[in-house]
């Protein structure tokens, strides 16, 4: 039969068991005046281990485990091993879905507060999901191709791309989900909730754009961005950029695949004024090195 020995003073960890044996030899080693540091080096076992099994036996006359304080843990490494595994195959479930899992799998019934507890314990804690768009397949296949069929550039060509896009503000208030720290009965209390008005308070979508030259300008956009409107932003604001960073030099403008972008009279504006378009993937934010500059 093997018993855990559980002092605090035990360096070995939960997981690794000694033996009745074990502990006779030791107990025996230690009779025969051998020192903690021999025991340890002819066992290979940690001198801490040995000389807390020693201690206990000269206080206690014995090496059985004693009686520990608390409720012992509900899951096993095994446990917590599948714990971790439903968890990585399913980051959205519940922690109710969790625990029934866990019986699913393994017949552990554990409550959803124990669930949330391990998790903690592990690193795992309750977060809001970041928005993105839905890349397909397809989409994934295609960034990949645009990728490969790119890596070879040299920064000189990367410097020549003119870099663009659109982003939208709110001027009452962040779009995005707002967490604070609050106790019981603090729901409504200034500093813990979000002012809102009606109509959502507005916003403001501005135009950017930069290269390896450097920044170009903000645009306000006023109404609503359809084609005329980005054509008079092209017109005014993309054009002067280009000159004044390339010059009559080789250059490539960066836009996305939005249908205004993408709009015959915007097609045809590009082929008149000489504008060379860089190839891009749909669904490929993360592509664009201008989300690094705040633009959304």
């Amino acid at each position: 039969m093997q018993t855990v020995f559980t002092n605090t003073c035990e360096r070995m960890g939960r997981s690794q068991e000694l033996s009745e044996f074990q502990y006779g030899t030791m107990i025996g080693c230690h009779l025969c005046n051998k020192s903690s540091r021999e025991i340890s080096l002819l066992l290979n076992i940690p001198q801490s281990t040995v000389s807390c099994i020693i201690r206990t036996w000269n206080r206690l006359g014995t090496t059985a485990t004693q009686p520990r304080s608390g409720r012992p843990r509900k899951l096993t490494e095994r446990g917590q091993r599948m714990l971790r595994h439903i968890v990585r195959r399913g980051h959205q479930l519940s922690a109710e879905s969790i625990a029934t899992a866990l019986q699913t799998s393994c017949g552990l019934q554990i409550s959803s507060r124990t669930v949330c507890r391990e998790l903690h314990g592990m690193g795992f804690h309750g977060r809001a999901a970041a928005s993105k768009p839905y890349i397909t397949r397809c989409n994934a296949k295609c960034q990949m191709q645009w990728c490969k069929a790119r890596h070879h550039w040299t920064l000189e060509q990367w410097r020549c791309i003119l870099w663009s896009d659109e982003s939208r503000f709110s001027i009452w208030q962040s779009d995005g989900r707002v967490w604070v720290w609050r106790l019981p009965g603090e729901w409504y209390l200034s500093d813990c909730t979000v002012p809102s008005v009606k109509f959502g308070g507005g916003g403001i979508m501005v135009w950017g754009c930069f290269s390896g030259a450097g920044l170009g300008p903000l645009v306000p956009v006023k109404g609503t961005l359809n084609a005329l409107a980005h054509q008079d932003i092209l017109d005014n604001s993309m054009l002067p950029t280009l000159w004044e960073q390339f010059g009559a030099g080789l250059f490539l403008f960066r836009h996305d695949c939005a249908p205004v972008h993408k709009a015959r009279s915007i097609k045809t504006w590009m082929t008149e004024s000489g504008v060379d378009e860089l190839d891009w993937p749909a669904q490929s934010p993360d592509l664009n090195p201008i989300e690094h500059l705040g633009m959304n």
